[in-house]
């Protein structure tokens, strides 16, 4: 019996090199046919100079989203490794004019495939490179801590140039002052010009709300935000936002496209607070 299993197996594997494909193998070389094209999804996959700008500006990211940058790279490894086992499992290991005969039996576009393993093969050389960085990077990164003090400055905004939006809110407690501003602009690109914007009029609030919001962001954990967010997949046509948070000791700076930042359910009840306190929508604190 044994005999025999080892005899099926060599079989099946003279069977593989010649051309005969498994369903995984089947469903890869259609989903290749039908788009004519193969790239990893990762930016930072698609050339070096897209990985080393990444590596340069590795700092900037926050724990989480360097965890959430690793799982995207491994779908791409996965998916990577499902196309080059295609083209082992029909043509060969061994390149050359008989494993393109083999290969030609199966992709309607022999270049266009070739094109494909080529771009896997870089993909994955740039996987390794860039996930040992990044788990080196997380390995070694220090807690972040609350900044210490009472708050003094938030302000937070977001922009889309292509849909003519924008909103500012600003609660600063600088040089003496307690004032809430919530600015909101909405530009049309084609029609008559818009009307002049009024100006806004900042509201006086008390400490309390200071003392609030700095509780909302220790407790939100939004002092654990990086410095810079944007999708691993490129986005066009989004929204840019910012945030600046000063304290006595200390500051949070985090800007980004496309892509909000770690905790935002924090940032967005905080926004809604003082969005509500301005409008009138609480009793004045």
């Amino acid at each position: 019996m044994k005999l025999m299993n080892r005899l099926l197996g060599l079989v099946a594997a003279l069977f593989m090199g010649c051309g005969v494909a498994s369903s995984q193998t089947d469903e890869v070389v259609k989903e290749l046919n039908r788009r004519g094209f193969w790239f990893p999804y990762v930016m930072w996959l698609q050339s070096d100079d897209k990985m080393n700008g990444y590596i340069n500006n590795l700092g900037d990211n926050s724990v989480e989203k360097l965890k959430s940058t690793l799982e995207a790279l491994n779908d791409d490894h996965e998916r990577a490794q499902a196309l080059l086992k295609a083209r082992d499992e029909i043509g060969g290991k061994k390149k050359g004019k008989k494993q393109d005969e083999r290969l030609a039996k199966h992709f309607k576009d022999l270049d266009a495939a070739k094109r494909a393993f080529e771009a896997a093969e870089q993909a994955e050389v740039r996987y390794k490179r860039l996930t040992s960085i990044i788990r080196h990077e997380i390995d070694s990164r220090q807690p972040v801590v609350m900044p210490a003090g009472k708050l003094q400055y938030f302000s937070y905004s977001v922009s889309n140039g292509f849909s003519g939006y924008s909103e500012e809110i600003t609660l600063d407690g600088r040089k003496g002052k307690h004032e809430l501003k919530v600015e909101v602009q909405r530009r049309r690109w084609s029609g008559p010009e818009d009307e002049e914007e009024k100006a806004i009029v900042p509201k006086e609030v008390g400490d309390s709300v200071f003392q609030r919001v700095r509780d909302m962001v220790e407790q939100g954990k939004l002092y654990e935000t990086g410095h810079y967010y944007m999708p691993d997949i490129e986005i066009m046509d989004a929204s840019n936002w910012s945030l600046d948070i000063k304290f006595e000791q200390g500051t949070i700076n985090s800007h980004g496209y496309a892509e909000g930042p770690d905790h935002h359910e924090a940032l967005n009840a905080i926004t809604k607070y003082l969005t509500e306190l301005f409008n009138g929508e609480k009793e004045k604190e």
